[in-house]
């Protein structure tokens, strides 16, 4: 059996595949223990950023994980086939968003179609608090077999 381990994706295709993503795993950590979540994002290319939107009950192990996060890490892919994939995994800071900045934040969130993604809880979203963070990128790397 041949192994695949893909090609280098350059700057252009990692944005280009952000872009055309909206579901990842972010990996936070906290006191040496890592703890990884699915969650919806949008790239924001001009601000080389993605924004994440968390939705939280009242005893959320995000709201701890988040508090403590020195660098995150934000893993993207798309699997076809062993012939056919891409993935981008970004490294960077998180930071929480607040007044004006949660407005644009929210318009590039809304561009990703993605909203139903967040239908996954058990009582409407209404009764979650909601919070903003962007990752800022710090390193990007990316890989693809075509």
């Amino acid at each position: 059996m041949t192994e695949n381990i893909g090609e280098p994706l350059d700057d252009f295709e990692m944005e280009e595949f952000l872009e055309d993503s909206g579901l990842g795993v972010l990996g936070l950590a906290r006191d040496g223990v890592a703890y990884s979540i699915p969650i919806a994002f949008a790239y924001d290319a001009p601000n080389h950023r993605c924004i994440l939107r968390f939705v939280m009950g009242e005893d959320s192990t995000k709201r701890e994980f988040l508090a403590t996060t020195e660098e995150a890490s934000l893993a993207v892919y798309d699997w076809e086939s062993a012939g056919e994939w891409e993935s981008v995994v970004l490294a960077g800071t998180l930071e929480e968003l607040d007044g004006e900045d949660i407005a644009g934040a929210a318009a590039v969130f809304a561009d990703i179609g993605e909203e139903g993604a967040l239908e996954v809880f058990n009582r409407p979203l209404e009764e979650y608090e909601t919070a903003w963070y962007a990752l800022s990128i710090a390193e990007m790397t990316g890989r693809g077999a075509f």
